[in-house]
């Protein structure tokens, strides 16, 4: 690691914001400031706890403070590298070549801005006095600029797949790593160096982080100044929950539940043992309120309350289930069944009268749906008086256009369309494919052994057996025996089949640069060895070893030559960076593949003829190993038969990387199953 000097003055810094975490001078507030009371107190013990000498925690907490410093080491050393990355991509000037490029901190470029906001034309005065030692303001700053926003946009994909392949981790979590760094280091100095110093631990430094990624820089020196002087004797909740209010202070929570909004998404993320989780991310209110309608709908479901269900059953009707409320919610929010329909809301300008309508949009299965089906069916529903429920709120999963449709007899009628999810055949065929992959003996019942989803995670044999029965596509796969890795799959041109495709997404179940997590189904099929249109027979051929999964951002940055991938191995990627790094990425072996082998080992007939390996003790001297290649035009030896040793011709069958005249050494001995 890089030492850099501490700033010279409590307004200007280096692009090096590296410290040692030794170093006495590290921070304004030490641990002997935060100890007062406690003579008997180790040095290195800046929050307000006393541990006896012969306790066994004593040095555990030297070990957990050591981890700690370490873990803020890292933090450092990411915000550096990321910033100088930063500054190298911006193409600032820097006036003293080698050493690093000094900036003013966050605190003193908002005083400018704030300054210059006050009074037009300070800024102007101030450059034209053209003073010698001015440094110039923190990179890219606004005053509304968050963090998570500034690194986002300063990143190159082709620099995060470095830090994830030196950190081994995922994206999500290289990016945590650098904003929350350069948050830390750069945002808010006084409080990282209290956590340098010891009074604060890496947990309290990881809840500022999170809960200030979204702060604007202009209010990140005030939380700086009231955390430099918070008292460290609180538990973590009480300090995360102050920290929390004093945000909510600063920045009105309108604001902040639309930055929010700006980033909602749903996430899912799958555990070993069969589970799942589905995480939905976005403003608090619109969360609390799907939450509480399910909950309800759960509730009077469990309760045999039909009132709210009076337009749906008949008088009379009972409700009886014994599931659970939290086993209610699930299945609600589950298998609800999104239904294609367009809500038309029509405003008559001349009488001022509101209506809202539901007209159904029938389409024959394998149907495609057009913008004309659209508007001739709002047509046509509000030339016919189609007369639905009021519910203007209910189902509603996206807006569509707006506009006027058809004639009004009392003036002119708006209509806004609001379409539901469709769930007709082809749009679910085209859209909502889930890849499974299933061992032949378990389809066949002859064994439990679990599928797999495209992620790699298992499900249940029945459960598999029950996707499979609803599949319309069948594709067998060819796995190694040893690893239960997919092995090969032939293709004849450029274009991917959809056999070689899925082949594909099961032996590398994600995108393949390192720290990448997006599935591979979702990601496009990059050719190792670019395809030569004018001359394929230059190489570069739509074959299984020549190909592998890339998404969309990492393929563009290797098309832009921002990192290099070749297969150094059989079934092996190494990919090259510009910094220096050199990593390879295996696809991971396949248990489940490989037990299934075994399986089909022990059910052949056991009267077969069994023929043990060659001894390779007793090989001459000029006899090739196997597996050895020659090239020649012709056979360079005795032809393999049966279980005779000799040459055959190489294949992709054989290895994925063969070439023309290739012949390979075969010594003899049964196939591996």
């Amino acid at each position: 690691m890089t030492t850099v000097k501490r700033p010279s003055g409590p307004d200007s810094t280096a692009s090096d914001p590296a410290h040692d975490p030794k170093d006495a001078s590290a921070g304004e507030s030490r641990r002997s400031n935060s100890t007062a009371g406690f003579d008997d107190d180790p040095p290195n013990s800046g929050r307000r706890l006393r541990i006896a000498p012969d306790s066994p925690f004593a040095d555990a907490a030297a070990v957990f403070a050591a981890s700690d410093l370490a873990q803020l080491s890292a933090l450092d050393v990411s915000a550096e590298l990321f910033f100088n990355e930063a500054v190298e991509h911006l193409h600032l000037y820097n006036p003293r070549p080698g050493e690093p490029y000094a900036h003013a901190t966050i605190a003193e470029t908002v005083r400018r801005f704030q300054r210059a906001a006050k009074r037009p034309g300070a800024r102007r005065a101030e450059n034209s006095k053209g003073k010698k030692n001015r440094l110039p303001n923190f990179p890219r700053f606004r005053l509304d600029q968050t963090f998570y926003n500034w690194v986002h946009e300063l990143s190159q994909a082709e620099d995060i797949a470095e830090f994830t392949t030196v950190l081994g981790t995922t994206t999500a979590r290289a990016y945590i790593q650098i904003t929350s760094g350069m948050l830390l280091v750069h945002g808010l100095p006084k409080f990282f160096a209290r956590c340098v110093a010891g009074d604060f631990t890496i947990e309290h430094a990881n809840a500022t982080a999170y809960a200030c990624r979204d702060v604007k820089f202009e209010n990140l020196p005030l939380i700086d100044d009231y955390l430099a002087e918070r008292r460290p004797d609180i538990t973590i909740e009480t300090f995360k929950k102050s920290l929390g209010m004093k945000i909510a202070v600063l920045e009105p929570l309108e604001e902040r539940v639309e930055e929010a909004s700006k980033r909602r998404r749903v996430d899912i993320t799958t555990a070993r043992d069969g589970t799942a989780y589905l995480t939905l991310t976005g403003p608090a209110p619109e969360l609390q309120a799907c939450y509480i309608r399910i909950a309800a709908f759960a509730k009077a479901i469990r309760s045999g309350n039909i009132a709210p269900f009076s337009d749906q059953v008949e008088p009379g009707t009972s409700i009886e289930d014994d599931r659970g409320i939290a086993a209610l919610m699930f299945d609600i929010l589950t298998r609800t069944c999104p239904q294609l329909n367009i809500q038309v809301t029509s405003n008559n300008t001349t009488t001022g009268e509101i209506s809202t309508r539901e007209i159904p949009l029938d389409l024959p299965d394998g149907a495609s749906l057009t913008p004309a089906d659209v508007v001739n069916a709002v047509n046509a529903g509000l030339a016919s008086g189609v007369s639905g429920s009021d519910n203007a709120d209910r189902g509603n999963a996206g807006r569509g256009h707006t506009g006027e449709y058809g004639p009004a007899s009392d003036g002119e009628t708006q209509a806004e369309v609001v379409l539901r999810m469709p769930t007709h055949g082809q749009w679910l065929d085209s859209q909502a494919k889930m890849v499974t992959t299933v061992p032949f003996l378990t389809l066949a019942g002859e064994c439990e052994l679990p599928g797999v989803f495209s992620d790699g995670s298992p499900i249940p044999a029945d459960t598999a057996r029950r996707v499979a029965g609803h599949s319309k596509t069948w594709t067998r796969m060819l796995t190694d025996p040893a690893t239960g890795t997919p092995v090969d799959a032939k293709a004849k041109t450029y274009q991917i089949p959809a056999n070689v495709r899925q082949t594909l997404v099961a032996k590398w179940r994600i995108c393949t640069i390192p720290g990448c997590t997006r599935r591979a189904e979702n990601t496009e099929i990059d050719h190792i060895i670019p395809f030569d249109r004018d001359h394929p027979e230059s190489g570069g051929l739509t074959r299984f070893g020549n190909l592998h999964c890339l998404c969309k951002q990492h393929h563009q940055a290797k098309t832009d030559r921002k990192y290099s991938v070749r297969m150094s191995r059989t079934g092996v990627l190494e990919y090259v960076f510009r910094h220096g790094i050199t990593t390879e990425v295996a696809p991971g072996d396949h248990p489940i593949n490989a037990a299934h082998a075994k399986l089909f080992d022990e059910m052949r007939p056991q009267d077969a003829k069994s023929v043990d390996p060659p001894d390779p003790r007793a090989r001459s001297e000029d006899q090739p190993m196997h597996g050895d290649i020659r090239k020649a035009r012709k056979r360079p030896g005795p032809k393999a038969t049966g279980e005779q040793p000799g040459w055959v011709k190489n294949s992709s069958m054989l290895s994925p990387l063969a070439e023309k005249n290739e012949w390979i050494w075969d010594s003899g001995g049964p196939p591996p199953f």
